[in-house]
């Protein structure tokens, strides 16, 4: 299959009004998304986290690759256009290129939180505030294992399974 930002890519266009809600977090869907032109803001639990403009990028990833619900809202901040890549779980086990794609893109953002992290914990190591435990978040962050799919229970170490 050829990479969604070819020319030859052979899923669809899709124009987004601005204001609809393309991914709605904890809801299940198969889709993984584009962006061609426009903005979309990234929002969980009612907080706009960032706000997604750049060609290319990928809306929705984190779900198929982890079949999982959509850990946040995707809302167009402005009338977009978006390539819409269904069913995404099978694009992206079987098209090597889209899924080093979202890789890259996965591994870039967590450089970029690795590095905020250890800039916090610099900043904040010797003023007694929950801050200054970065260095316990860092150390949790780079051990995380695998959870298998679908398992029971909380990711919390300390609520029981149900």
């Amino acid at each position: 299959m050829p990479h969604p930002s070819s020319p030859a890519s052979p899923w669809p266009e899709r124009a987004i009004p601005a204001g609809t809600v393309l991914i709605r977090e904890a809801e299940r869907s198969d889709h993984l998304y584009v962006l061609r032109q426009g903005a979309f803001d990234i929002v969980r639990a009612g907080v706009r986290i960032v706000q997604v403009r750049e060609a290319g990028a990928f809306l929705g990833e984190i779900a198929p690759l982890l079949d999982a619900p959509a850990s946040a809202s995707v809302v167009a901040a402005t009338d977009s256009l978006v390539q819409v890549i269904h069913p995404a779980g099978a694009a992206v086990r079987s098209d090597p290129a889209l899924t080093l794609a979202i890789a890259q893109l996965l591994a870039r953002r967590l450089q970029t939180v690795t590095a905020y992290l250890v800039d916090l914990q610099q900043q904040y190591a010797n003023i007694g505030t929950h801050l200054a435990l970065m260095d316990q978040v860092l150390a949790r962050l780079m051990e995380q294992q695998p959870r298998p799919p679908h398992a029971p229970g909380s990711e919390r170490a300390d609520v029981p399974d149900y």
